[in-house]
């Protein structure tokens, strides 16, 4: 706490020192719920700051520095998780379809005679080579390429769950598989093999990033950014091209128009002191998204890079109100520019009226309790976690301390683009179905879903739609499928309107067959005192 109070504005890193005996072993949180740890794994990389004084006082804001006299204080997660480092394991079992090695570009204006001479001084731009062989990929790191996956998923989802839980970054929510596209929180755990005198110039990042060297030695010089809560990196380090350079200071002239590319010495990029850190085994890293740095490897060794994300409040805003205006006509109706008319500006005047009754729209979105439907309670909090059986996952747009932020944005296929409705096969086979006279509510949930009074009224979500399971059968089950509903929450921010929450109850009660018929006439609330009686279920309200 003291530390925390003396760091300045100027200072970019928090630095700590533990002794061999005050530096608990990092390994991932035991899956057993009978035997829970008694620290978070957030806790315990950053011994001896608490999770509150971390979230409080430095995360998104300062990098943390923990350095540790306990050289083996990671091995549990290189000996259980990472085969004892051998990197060809690792090329064979990672996350990733490819491995990558990063290339040294040759600059126009260098001798030739000087190609191959990599001093710790030089910092040449970058290439990275994307390589699908694990052979191919272990044969060229062994002959002195740094190189780079990500880790084995029975590594990353742990370690990536447990971070956003303990963050909170995302309210916690994961989807291990990548599969989902409204998760609010991403991650992934890149595995980094630095060969001596491999240097990555200054550049910036998106993530939170947290840092764990687990073998060898690296020093980190560390300056902070201008660009606050930034939506892409800054990638001077490679060799880019123009339109990636384009993007990128697009992207972070929004919040700094003078923001200028590959400079972390002016003073409209970086503020305050540069300072630097040399990691070595057992040592500890966080650095905030925006934050400027430059990595030289010391000694051949290995780290690993946890790499946060999530969705930001611009984002989740717009997506639900994208649903709430997709309910009017006018606002369905598409762009058409109409040639009939004298004037060219029939769309422009359109759009004009659109603007001006938007802010009536809005405020009566919020007035029913907008911002708790935008996040109910269900999203505020980590979901259950189990490994994903998926090997091979896609990779986020990402970018890292030491990789490239060509952000990748790939076309759906035309085949995927279906009406999205459920089959009658997926509905039976793949829903946990929810009793409603069983649910239990979560105890950190609070009063949330307590049962309303006769005294309340049931207000319904604008972004929700409740549905009878008979209306989707393809075939008439009405009886078998009476009792059942299907929930979708905030869906129409998307174009393959996946729901943020989708839910299937089992309800004899005829509260929720009551809710869909209200649904299904247009009623946006009901009294709860004809609904629900003293022995009625507890509803997730």
């Amino acid at each position: 706490e003291k530390l925390i109070q003396e760091l300045k504005h100027c200072d970019p890193c928090l630095k700590i020192e533990l002794s061999k005996d005050d530096s608990p072993e990092i390994d991932l949180p035991d899956g057993d719920q009978n035997n829970k740890p008694s620290a978070s794994l957030l806790e315990t990389m950053f011994y001896p700051l608490s999770s509150s004084s971390f979230l409080s006082s430095c995360f998104r804001k300062k990098a943390v520095y923990i350095h540790s006299e306990n050289s083996s204080r990671s091995d549990a997660i290189a000996h259980k998780y990472m085969f004892d480092l051998d990197a060809k394991q690792i090329f064979h079992e990672t996350s990733s379809d490819s491995v990558f090695l990063w290339i040294p570009v040759k600059d126009e204006n260098e001798h030739e005679d000087d190609q191959n001479k990599l001093t710790t001084s030089s910092a040449k731009p970058l290439k990275s080579i994307e390589i699908a062989d694990p052979e191919t990929a272990s044969t060229l790191h062994d002959s002195g390429y740094a190189s780079y996956c990500r880790a084995p998923p029975e590594l990353e989802q742990p370690l990536v769950y447990n971070m956003l839980k303990d963050t909170g970054l995302g309210c916690g929510q994961y989807d291990p598989s990548g599969e989902k596209l409204t998760t609010l929180g991403r991650g992934e755990v890149e595995v980094f093999y630095g060969t001596k005198g491999h240097v990555t110039d200054w550049h910036t990042d998106f993530q939170e990033n947290f840092t764990l060297q687990l073998s060898g030695q690296k020093k980190w010089t560390l300056r902070q950014g201008a660009v606050k809560h930034p939506i892409r990196g800054t990638t001077p380090h490679y060799q880019s091209t123009k339109d990636v350079i384009e993007n990128q200071l697009k992207a972070s002239r929004l919040s700094n128009p003078n923001f200028q590319f590959g400079k972390q010495d002016v003073e409209s990029n970086a503020y305050g002191n540069e300072t630097e850190v040399i990691l070595g085994a057992g040592d500890v890293l966080y650095f905030p998204a925006g934050m400027w740095h430059k990595v030289e490897t010391l000694q051949r060794g290995v780290s690993i890079n946890i790499s946060l994300m999530g969705v930001n409040y611009s984002s989740l805003i717009s997506q639900a109100l994208q649903q709430v205006l997709l309910k009017r006509s006018e606002w369905r109706e598409v762009v058409c520019c109409e040639k009939h008319l004298t004037k060219d500006d029939s769309a422009v005047q359109k759009i004009e009226t659109l603007l001006k009754d938007l802010p009536a729209i809005i405020d009566d979105f919020r007035k029913k309790g907008g911002a708790n439907s935008i996040l109910p309670p269900v999203l505020r909090h980590p979901p259950s976690f189990e490994i994903s059986s998926m090997s091979n996952l896609e990779s986020d747009d990402h970018n890292d301390d030491e990789k490239s932020n060509e952000d990748i944005c790939g076309d759906e296929e035309e085949e995927n683009l279906s009406d999205g409705s459920p089959q009658e096969s997926e509905l039976e086979n793949n829903d946990d179905i929810i009793n409603v006279h069983n649910f239990v509510p979560p105890e950190d949930w609070g009063s949330n879903a307590s049962k309303p009074s006769e005294k309340h009224h049931l207000m319904k979500n604008p972004l929700a739609h409740l549905m009878k399971m008979s209306a989707v059968s393809t075939t008439k089950k009405e009886d078998e499928d009476s009792d059942l509903f299907i929930l979708n929450v905030s869906f129409a921010g998307n174009e393959m309107l996946e729901s943020a929450v989708r839910v299937v109850f089992l309800d004899n009660s005829g509260i929720l067959l009551s809710l869909a018929k209200s649904e299904e006439n247009g009623e946006s609330e009901k009294s709860i005192a004809s609904l629900v009686s003293e022995d009625s279920p507890v509803l997730p309200v």
